[in-house]
């Protein structure tokens, strides 16, 4: 058999602006495409259902587009690192290309049996970069310049139909082995395949937004109800892959060049920026997966409730707003980034719970949920990172600011849609008298608040602003704005950073 290229796929699940399969295209020799299901994730705390669905559309959507070539990409249920031993030990395997994957512990220490192997077997293992992250920085001095440059890169075109050919021989030897030793998955038809994750439908959403959408992103982006309408709603997109953060940032900067109005597509940009940023704090470090950030606040909330856990999980604290939007991204996976920092803010300040208890919950609910983005923003919301603005959530006041005319609540908390609209956004003001004209029972037809909002807030502040001065938190703080921050820069604003145009050739 004539030795092979292997394309691994991970978070990165689409045939366009893929660097990896580019290489491993132009090598000339055959290539096999790989996907795993793999245990050790979906098992993991932070696995779902709910991500595997993601997944499973964004392939299906693969296999359409390779319509007769369907027999090179292959897809199985087992754990990467065991099929990659297996294809190693049985068959000239000459090289992997895949990006480089930005996950949790576990994925880490997979990559590094990978590692061992290919070093075991002389197998050539080329990683690219993904997204503008970059692997082994000290610091992040250079960063910004280094991701500009990455999103400016032309993207990678790829012709299926010049897919690098196997013998049919040799290929149906290769899956007949494989289907021995490891599962095969199953696809199954796309039971709503229009709003399906794949890639044709991530493009349309994409020209929709920047065409039409993006109009009232910054007026509406904090707000539940009206952000589903004018935010972009790529993030699922961008989580597994089915688009590349270079296609969007670039697409992106052509409708602003055209655009009449740019202030809403500036901020939109600037958060394509923040998507990197965050996911290359996380790995630089990963500790943050388990760990505060500053270790100055290891000795915060370290008391855990089971019935304040139950309680936030199920939508059942009392609050309106919090338990809206929890009910609303267990049933859909989505919730806009101002009502997430919210429900964080909740559960970190005014129920006054360790964020690890809580982090798994929100992972798994995420349709668009990255581990580089998960674990950074749950401890920046919860105020442990020391270097951060400690942001203590009033959820009543959000409610009456951000979903005003009460449609939210209303979606999402029926039972409480018949109250005059004062009392949907804080029915514990409702006297005896109240309850029984429009027959309803604080307690019975929906919760008693958990906790008095004003007074949990005040305690949570003070307690932050006074480890805000412990001696550990500051030398913590140095060491994390060392390690993180640009040194000896100036605030900027963001939008100037990622603005500023690429010099000329």
């Amino acid at each position: 058999m004539q030795a092979f290229n292997l394309i691994w796929f991970k978070r990165d699940l689409r045939w366009q602006d893929h660097d990896a399969l580019y290489a491993a295209f132009k090598s000339q020799k055959p290539v096999l495409a790989l996907f795993c299901f793999e245990p050790l994730l979906e098992k993991h705390n932070d696995g779902s259902a709910r991500h595997r669905k993601m997944q499973e559309q964004a392939l299906i959507g693969m296999l359409r587009e390779l319509g007769p070539l369907q027999k090179h990409l292959i897809i199985l249920e087992a754990n990467a690192d065991e099929v990659l031993t297996f294809l190693a030990n049985e068959f000239p395997l000459a090289g992997l290309f895949s990006h480089q994957e930005h996950g949790v512990q576990a994925s880490y220490q997979r990559d590094k049996k990978v590692k061992q192997l290919s070093i075991k077997h002389q197998i050539n293992w080329q990683e690219f970069a993904h997204n503008g992250v970059v692997r082994g920085l000290s610091n992040r001095n250079a960063w910004d310049e280094s991701w500009r440059s990455y999103m400016q890169k032309p993207l990678t075109k790829i012709e299926l139909n010049d897919w690098p050919q196997w013998k049919d021989k040799d290929l149906l030897t290769l899956r007949n082995k494989l289907q021995l030793h490891f599962k095969f998955w199953q696809a199954k038809e796309d039971s709503n395949p229009n709003r399906s994750l794949n890639r044709y439908n991530s493009i349309n959403g994409l020209e929709a937004f920047l065409q039409k959408e993006a109009h009232g992103y910054q007026k509406h982006i904090g707000e539940p109800f009206y952000s589903k309408q004018h935010c972009s709603r790529l993030s699922v997109a961008l989580a597994w892959g089915s688009l590349s953060l270079r296609e969007v940032y670039q697409s992106s900067m052509h409708a602003l060049q055209m655009a009449e109005r740019k202030s809403d597509l500036k901020a939109f940009i600037s958060r394509l920026h923040w998507h990197s940023h965050f996911i290359q704090k996380f790995e630089m470090e990963m500790r943050m997966e388990f760990e505060n950030l500053n270790r100055g606040y290891n000795s915060l909330r370290t008391k855990s409730n089971p019935h304040y856990l139950e309680a936030w999980t199920k939508g059942e604290t009392g609050i309106p707003l919090v338990d809206a939007c929890m009910r609303a991204v267990r049933a859909t996976g989505y919730l806009n980034f101002r009502m997430r920092a919210m429900v964080v803010s909740f559960w970190s300040h005014l129920l006054w719970q360790p964020w690890q208890d809580a982090v798994h919950y929100l992972a798994q609910c995420f349709s668009d949920y990255i581990p580089g983005i998960h674990y950074p923003q749950f401890q920046m919301q919860s105020s442990v990172t020391g270097i951060n603005a400690i942001r203590v959530y009033n959820p009543v006041k959000q409610s009456l600011e951000k979903d005003a005319e009460g449609k939210f609540l209303q979606k999402w908390l029926p039972e409480l849609s018949h109250l005059p609209l004062a009392f949907q956004h804080e029915p514990w003001k409702l006297s005896a008298m109240e309850q029984q004209f429009y027959n309803f029972q604080l307690g019975r037809d929906y919760p008693a608040p958990l906790i008095d909002v004003n007074s949990a807030a005040h305690f949570a502040r003070e307690e932050l602003w006074k480890m805000k001065q412990d001696p550990l938190v500051l030398v913590e703080n140095k060491r994390i704005l060392k390690k993180h921050t640009v040194a000896n820069r100036k605030v900027h604003h963001r939008s100037q950073i990622i603005m500023k145009p690429k010099a000329s050739k």
